[in-house]
């Protein structure tokens, strides 16, 4: 027997925030009934207003670039109306049966896989995107492990615990921000005393099929429970969560075509790798999920990796270089690369690398008093590449190339939030970003953002 459960009591604590769990891999509405299925509905709609000083973006920034500033679009604006990150989402679960409890979310947005203009359709981007699916996985849990299958956060940044609040979409520039399919074993130990020590260990999709090897990631994350913050990852479902300082890492092969004319005859190997420590500090500590008013939470990470710009919101613009043509033969040959950009590149002698990334993310969020209903919050992120130089060299053949690509990159934002009924909020947002260009063009972008939400 499948129950629709409608809890209007349970709805309003969600988009008022007085739920007390991870959000993006949210949780199944109610406890259920002894020997019953269950199934709730969850999201929100969600309409934003963009206006930018240059014509950089589309109506997500994540790791694009800003234009030049010696081009037209960097020098001229751009507004657009979006409503493409409305969700929709069912969380189910099951009745227990041998002390295992089974549950799985299935969630989608609009931001699918489309052209863009001005290559696309203005008209079809923005008024009939593609549906795409966020998070589709099953849980299991136990008292002795639990386990993860499918899509949904990677474990690397224990995400998406200490996620900033903001009206910009997620992953904010220099962000860690990634959803693989994946296989993950995890467990708390000490969940219900005083401290929680959680340890996870992850199979995830490989950043290259071609590989072999899928991605492995592992974590440990130190909670203390009696030290309780008011946080909002996203801008949707603020809730209560324990401090916590967590590491993570990955280790990832690559084994890439070599850099020759097709057909491909031979491939280089190189490994990628990265570390991420987050936090989440309640500088004004709450008493409990009810009562956010007067609350200061801050939230931070530190990354550094190589070959890690898919689970970094960055990459710098970086790609292959062009083949080699000394016969002058027409059409030019085209190298046939099997991993996408911004991983790996070659060196002039046809070397292959791994492309380093460092970064660094903090953020606040205060609660005004009394109810909390009015929040202010800032991020400010940076990252930057040590070895990108390197690989693209000045005088190097590939000169086109060092005004297309970036090794560094900043964005901050203020935001405002205002919970006008216990589903509706209204966002305001000011976002700054910059980048440094190669042959040292370092363009920056305002972004003033309006933004309204219904949350289900």
């Amino acid at each position: 027997m499948i129950e629709r459960f409608v809890l209007p009591a349970l709805l309003a604590a969600a988009a008022a925030g007085t739920a007390h769990a991870q959000v993006e891999q949210p949780p199944v509405a109610a406890e259920p009934a002894a020997q019953r299925w269950s199934l709730a509905f969850h999201g929100f709609v969600e309409a934003d207003y963009i206006t930018d000083s240059t014509r950089s973006y589309n109506d997500a920034i994540g790791p694009a670039l800003v234009a030049r500033g010696d081009t037209y679009d960097g020098h001229n604006g751009r507004t657009q109306f979006s409503m493409r990150n409305t969700r929709i989402g069912l969380s189910l679960a099951s009745p227990p049966l041998g002390g295992m409890r089974a549950s799985a979310v299935i969630e989608g947005d609009f931001f699918g896989d489309q052209t863009a203009p001005p290559t696309g359709s203005e008209n079809a981007y923005f008024d009939s995107p593609l549906f795409r699916i966020r998070h589709a996985y099953l849980k299991l849990e136990s008292r002795f492990v639990d386990v993860v299958a499918g899509q949904t956060y990677d474990l690397f940044g224990w995400q998406n615990y200490a996620f900033p609040m903001s009206a910009e979409f997620l992953g904010l520039p220099n962000m860690v921000f990634s959803r693989n399919t994946q296989l993950r074993l995890s467990h708390a130990f000490g969940a219900a005393g005083p401290l929680t020590v959680e340890v996870g260990v992850e199979t995830a999709r490989p950043a290259q099929r071609d590989s072999q090897v899928p991605d492995v990631q592992g974590g440990v994350r130190l909670a203390v429970n009696r030290w309780v913050g008011i946080t909002t990852p996203g801008n949707v479902r603020t809730v209560a969560l324990p401090a916590f300082i967590g590491v993570s890492a990955v280790a990832r092969q690559f084994k890439v075509n070599a850099f020759a004319p097709p057909p491909t005859q031979a491939s280089n190997n190189v490994t990628g790798w990265g570390l991420s420590v987050d936090a989440l500090l309640p500088v004004i500590p709450a008493a409990d999920a009810g009562h956010r008013g007067n609350a200061l939470t801050l939230t931070g990470a530190f990354v550094t990796g190589s070959g890690i710009a898919d689970l970094l919101t960055t990459g710098g613009g970086a790609r292959f270089p062009t083949l080699p043509n000394p016969a002058q033969a027409s059409p030019p040959p085209e190298y046939a690369g099997d991993v996408d950009n911004g991983l790996v590149t070659f060196d002039l002698r046809t070397v292959l690398h791994t492309i380093n990334w460092q970064a660094y993310r903090g953020g606040l969020q205060y609660y005004l008093p009394p109810a909390g209903r009015l929040v202010v919050a800032a991020n400010v992120t940076h990252a930057f590449s040590s070895n990108m130089q390197d690989l693209y060299l000045k005088g190097g053949r590939e000169i086109e190339l060092l005004g297309a690509v970036a090794d560094r990159s900043t964005y901050g934002d203020v935001n405002l939030f205002w919970d006008a009924t216990p589903a509706v909020r209204l966002g305001l947002s000011g976002q700054y970003t910059k980048v440094h260009y190669l042959d040292g063009d370092s363009p920056h972008n305002l972004r003033g953002m309006g933004q309204v939400l219904y949350v289900y």
